[in-house]
């Protein structure tokens, strides 16, 4: 391809990026069902599932939706398997800033995680407490 052909095509890009943060605010209140639940906070808030989990979600709906935001840029003429995979990946990493936004800038936790850091904090102070 002759590289003096090549031009991004700004609409497009505009919707696709869209469909991005939609897509990843939509999976972020979905998860926050499980994420904010006292199971799931007392039993694996210390590990890394959070970010896989949300991976694979995006990256399934990615799949099934037959969203891939590179093709869809870069204007190819079908999507791929790596695009909608790396799509997943941008859109997991969408969720985490949402769940920021919601929580750290707007202030809107769940019961369970308002109590879970309340023994966060308590747990600090009572290690804190007990250092010489």
């Amino acid at each position: 391809m002759d590289p003096n052909l090549f031009h991004l095509d700004w609409q497009q890009i505009g919707e696709v990026l869209a469909g991005v943060v939609i897509m990843a605010f939509i999976i972020e209140r979905a998860l926050a069902v499980l994420f904010e639940s006292r199971f799931f906070l007392s039993r694996w808030k210390k590990k890394s599932l959070k970010e896989l989990i949300a991976f694979l979600v995006a990256a399934a709906a990615c799949w099934y939706w037959e969203f891939d935001a590179i093709s869809m840029i870069f204007l190819k003429e079908k999507v791929t398997i790596l695009g909608m995979i790396i799509t997943g990946g941008v859109v997991a990493g969408g969720s985490k800033g949402a769940i920021k936004l919601f929580r750290g800038i707007m202030g809107f936790k769940s019961t369970a995680q308002e109590e879970q850091e309340e023994l966060d904090k308590a747990e600090k102070l009572r290690l804190a407490s007990t250092l010489p």
